[in-house]
């Protein structure tokens, strides 16, 4: 079963509007999570799930960063990530090519 969440102590679910209107926060009982819904989306108001077991500040945050207003600076983070991620693999890929190359030179 799917709560809807009115109201909290840190008035997470009133403050969360302030990113988007229609979101509103739902618990699910049966996972026992709390999930992020859109009532302007079609086919489904599902947005996330937050990786919280309790509804505090990380809400709000989390939300403001995967909010599709932010959608430029989440792709610019990916692509830097995936440089970053390409760059030590290639670092590594060298380093052990090197040490190959070091250990047959030795042998010869």
């Amino acid at each position: 079963m799917k709560i809807k969440i009115e109201s909290d102590v840190y008035e997470i679910a009133k403050r969360i509007k302030y990113i988007d209107r229609d979101y509103y926060i739902v618990y699910d009982t049966s996972s026992r999570v709390f999930e992020l819904h859109n009532s302007a989306q079609r086919d489904t108001t599902y947005c996330l799930t937050f990786p919280y077991n309790t509804l505090d500040i990380r809400a709000l945050i989390y939300t403001y960063e995967s909010s599709s207003t932010n959608i430029d600076r989440i792709v610019e983070k990916i692509e830097n990530d995936n440089k970053l991620r390409e760059n030590a693999d290639t670092r590594g890929v060298l380093s052990q090519f090197n040490d190959t190359l070091e250990t047959e030179m030795k042998r010869s």
